[in-house]
Formats: structure tokens, sequence, C-alpha cells
């Protein structure tokens, strides 16, 4: 009689606990399953599982949207906000799905049509998606809402009602937490259904080698991945297209940008395959593959999630938007008639990246400005024509080589070697002192340097439009002498750029772009600058010009971005310090260190700086 008693004590006392567990799963809801509707903490829902708490807050708000972007993680860097901008007529959500594959886009696709009003559906394309179809897992944070996977509402119900207390006690410290520190759990923008990057957007991407420190898996090996689920994709592709079209939707497919070690995982003969069957379905916008983007790691938060920066210019391809700069190789438009085309050219791997990146140097260089005589005249950027003679004799007594900065191309390009101790001479400003001193001792002493012009100012002895004196300035028929000799590259400083001198209208500080000024017109601006001296070097002097030195020694990521477009492969700071440059990396010649050859630093000291 008392094991009976016992017995029923002990399924009271259990039911009671499912009770309270149920009542505590339903009032903390720490999925958002139930709505939330008691903490009402929508921000750390999404943060647990956005696959799941997306549809509990759609099911409540959707009325607040009429179109949607369906993806994986990556498809976060197209903001819905843009996109209401450029359709003008749309309320765009994002249901950017962690860790799952387009079985589930399909799934959800259809939810999103069958329950809410749809007008516009865009599919973002990643190339992780291409290596799994039909994903599973049994971590409740990466689940599908039952609504959408087809499973039993009643099982999935129960299942979050007799969840783990864990994640409830956990929602609750964090809740409390909150209290004080509302950011910190802000990390999902609900009322466009993205993630916040304001912390990584604010990273310092001007320093390459600096940002590649930071995030060391830009540069660790990576598995092959296969492709062999790419049929039950394009077929996912297919239905989902067919689906919307039937029912009036605009369907936009999307492929999206990944760094180009992401592209070397797959064999280039099944990307070819899977973009061939992509456009046979239908057209699509395509921003994979090696372009200028995939090559600069600066670009992405990892290899795999591009900036915001990055989807900015997608859409703004995509719109015609000229006030956004977009690299020229980035965008295509992808159908069935060009699909041939385009595959050779996007998944052709450039000759820079087929070179191993195993080898590096330790490259120098050192700037010097003007050249002079008499010692009173001496400053940071003024050297004696002894002390300069000095320098180089130095130079070749420790066994330094002068090479060009062309040189360091051919050894990231082309993996041509390099002396075992090379070292780049500079020379900014194209000032005659340079034709008339430095010239002559780097003849006698048979070694090569580099000259960077100023472009309104070759041959002139007077300040631009004034009758103001300035340092006399070497002409283009005494350039062309020094080239022709073969230890002189003439290269770009700016045609009009080389400017500090606030009062004159308009200004720009060097090639920083102005403040409120549209990346569009910033990238006219430049570019317009650096064509008009790229072609006076070349028609005056019949050098090629692939180099140029930020006046001020003063540059962004975006300048960066630009030159590299123009086809400059070489661009020059005046940050301090000895360059590393890689086989295969061609990020390695830009921003590239020098030495200032200050007239008080001994030469010996200056040998000594230049082997740290």
């Amino acid at each position: 009689m008392k094991f009976g008693k016992w017995i029923v004590k002990l399924f009271i006392s259990l039911k009671v606990f499912v009770l309270i567990l149920c009542l505590f799963n339903y009032v903390i809801d720490p999925f958002g399953v139930f709505g939330d509707k008691f903490l009402k903490w929508y921000s750390y829902n999404m943060i647990n599982n956005q696959n799941i708490a997306k549809i509990s807050y759609l099911d409540q708000f959707h009325d607040h949207y009429d179109s949607y972007i369906i993806g994986g993680s990556p498809s976060s860097s197209l903001s819905p906000e843009l996109l209401n901008k450029y359709y003008s007529d749309a309320k765009f959500y994002s249901m950017l799905m962690n860790e799952r594959d387009f079985s589930d886009y399909e799934k959800t696709l259809y939810y999103l049509v069958e329950n809410y009003h749809v007008k516009h559906m865009i599919l973002h394309v990643s190339l992780n998606d291409l290596a799994q179809h039909r994903y599973d897992s049994s971590n409740v944070k990466e689940y599908l809402h039952a609504k959408v996977s087809g499973d039993s509402l009643g099982l999935f119900y129960t299942r979050f009602l007799t969840l783990n207390p864990k994640y409830g006690l956990a929602k609750l410290k964090e809740w409390v937490k909150s209290m004080n520190e509302p950011m910190e759990f802000a990390d999902t923008d609900l009322g466009a259904g993205v993630y916040h990057k304001a912390g990584r957007d604010s990273e310092k991407l001007n320093d390459l080698e600096y940002y590649l420190a930071r995030h060391p898996e830009f540069t660790k090996p990576k598995e092959k991945m296969s492709a062999a689920r790419m049929d039950q994709n394009i077929a996912s592709v297919k239905r989902m297209k067919e689906y919307c079209e039937k029912r009036g939707i605009y369907f936009t497919v999307v492929t999206g940008a990944a760094y180009y070690t992401e592209v070397d995982r797959y064999n280039t003969q099944d990307l070819k395959t899977y973009w061939r069957k992509l456009a046979a379905v239908t057209d699509f916008w395509d921003f994979s593959g090696y372009n200028t983007i995939s090559q600069d790691p600066r670009h992405f938060y990892d290899p795999t999630h591009y900036r915001d920066s990055v989807g900015q210019m997608m859409m703004a391809c995509m719109f015609g938007d000229n006030d956004v700069y977009v690299p020229k190789n980035f965008c295509h438009y992808t159908t069935r008639r060009n699909v041939d085309e385009h595959i050779e050219k996007v998944f052709k791997k450039p000759q820079n990246l087929a070179v191993s990146a195993t080898e590096e140097k330790k490259v120098p260089i050192i700037t010097y400005h003007h050249i002079v005589t008499d010692k009173n005249m001496l400053s940071a950027s003024i050297t004696s024509l002894d002390k300069f003679k000095e320098d180089m004799l130095a130079l070749k007594q420790a066994g330094y080589q002068t090479v060009f900065l062309k040189d360091l191309i051919d050894y990231v390009e082309t993996g041509k070697e390099l002396p075992e101790r090379p070292v780049v001479v500079t020379l900014d400003d194209g000032y005659l002192s340079n034709y008339q001193y430095a010239y002559p001792v780097l003849k006698e002493l048979g070694m090569k340097a580099t000259i960077s012009v100023i472009g309104w100012s070759v041959g002139q002895t007077k300040y631009r439009k004034t009758d103001k004196d300035i340092i006399p300035h070497f002409t283009w028929q005494q350039a062309r002498d020094m080239y022709e000799s073969g230890l002189i590259d003439i290269q770009s400083h700016t045609y009009d750029m080389h400017n500090t001198n606030e009062a004159e209208f308009p200004f720009r500080r060097g090639v920083l772009q102005n403040k409120d000024e549209l990346s569009g017109s910033y990238y006219i601006a430049l570019a317009q600058d650096v064509r008009k001296i790229q072609s006076l070097i070349e028609k005056h002097v019949g050098n090629q010009v692939l180099a140029l030195t930020y006046p001020m020694g003063e540059y962004s990521f975006l300048s960066e971005q630009i030159l590299a477009e123009l086809g400059y492969k070489v661009t020059l700071t005046t940050k301090h310090g000895v360059n590393t440059i890689k086989k295969g990396q061609p990020q390695t010649l830009f921003a590239m260190k020098r030495i200032n050859a200050d007239p008080n630093i001994a030469s010996e000291d200056l040998i000594e700086m230049l082997g740290k």
C-alpha cells in the first residue's frame, strides 16, 4: 500500500514538474517558438535560432513586408533597406538561414508565399550551397520551424515545451544583463532580419598586413569540396522559379561573392557545369569567381562572408546606380546565351594567383626627394649630393642590388626571382636635381631608381597659374633621357592631387575621398587624374606606368581598389618599414612601406634599418 502511494506521489510530482517546465519554456520562450509574448526579446531569439524565430516573428508582423531574400548567412550583406530604395514599391525582409541548404530555402519560399503577401523573391546562391543538399541537424539551434519543414506541429511544440531548462535560464540571465548593457545583444536588425556588423565594419582596412594578422583564416589551407549535389540544387531552383512565376511573383537569383580560396576548393569544371545548368534554368546576377573583389581579403569578414560594402556594390550594379563605385569585372548578368563566354573568364584563375604563395622576399624601399649641393638647405626631404652618393655606395658595399618596381611585380605574378638582397631606390616629385645630381651618381655606380612625377609640375619653375617660385622640376625630355639609360623608371605621383593647401578650391587632400563625396563621383575624379598622368608619361617617356606613389603617403582602402581596377599594380606610402612580398599575392605590392633617407641618418644606420 505504501509503495502504491509512493508511485502515485512520484507520478503527481513528475506531472507537476512537467507542467512547471512547460510553463517556464512557454513564458521564457528561448527560441521564440510561441511568439515570445512575455519578454518580447526577439533579437535574442534570432541569435539562438533565427530559422525558427523569424517565422514566429513574421507570423505576427508579416503585414510590414511584401518581399523577401532567401539564402544562407552570406546573404545578410544584401541590405533590405537598399533594396527597398531601388525597388521603390517593395518592403524587403531577409530570411537568411544558418547551416541550411537548398531544400530548406525551397520550403521556406513555399511557406512565405502560401501564408503572406509576396511581390518579390530574391534567392541568394553561395558557393558553399553547392557542397550539400538536405542538411540535417540534431542541434536545436539549427532546427527549422515545423510550419516550414512540414514536420508534426504537435511534436514540434511538445519538444520546445519540454526543452532542457538550461536554454530558458540562459535567456533569463542575459535578459537581466541586458538591462545594463542593451546593445550587447543587439546582433540582429529585427526590422530587416540581417546581422548588425558595426564592429566588423569599423575594422582597420587600409593595412593588409594588419588585417591578415587579425584574421588568419584567410591564409589557412582549405580542404577540397565536392559538387555532387548540384543537380538537386538546380532542380530546386527550377521549381522555385516556376512556382513564383505562376503566382506573379518576381523571382531573382543572385550568386554571391567569395574569397578566391573558396573558389579554389571546387573543381573548375564542376563550377562551369553548375553555372551552365543554372543559366539554363534562369538568368541571374553573378558576382562570384575570380575577380577584383575576390582577390582581396579585406572585402570579406571571413572567406565565405562578404562585407556589406560589397553587397552595396552588388545592388548598385543590379540597378545601374552610378553613384556607387563598382569594379568593372565584378558584376555580370548571366544568361543561357552568354554563360559559356562568361564562365571561361570568371573561372580562369589569374596568373598571379596560380603562382605558389609559399615563397616570400623582404624588400626595403628608400625614399629621397630633392638633392642639393648646399648643405645649409638640408631637411627631412632634402638630401645633400655627398650624402646621396655615400648612401648608394653603402648599399653596394652591403650587397644590396637596386631593382625596379616592375621587378617586384614579376616576382609576385610570375615567380621570376629577385636578387639575394633587393632594394628599391625612389625619388618623389620629379625635381630637376634628380636629373642634375642623382642621375649621374646612379650612372656612375650602375644603380637603378624609380622617380615618381607630379604631372602638372613637369618642367615647371613656378606654382601652377601663379608667379610663385617653386623648386625646379625636370622636363619630359630629361625624363626620357634618364629612362632610355635603363637605370631610371618614371612612375606616377598623380597629375594634380599633390595638394595640402586647403585655401585652394576645389580642395582635395591627396587622393583621399572628400567628405560626403559619393564613391561613384570619387572614382571618376581619381580615374581622370591618374589616367592623365599615365598617358603623359607613356607618351613623353615611353615606359609603362604600373605604380603610384601616394601624395603625402595618404590613401584609403577605396583608393587601393580603384587603382587596382585601373591597372596599377604597386602603390607606395610613407609608412615606415620593410616590405615582405609574396609570390602569388598581389596585395603585398599595395600600400608598400618605405624608409625615408633623412640626411641626419648616417649611411651605416640606414643600411641597418633596411635589414630589420
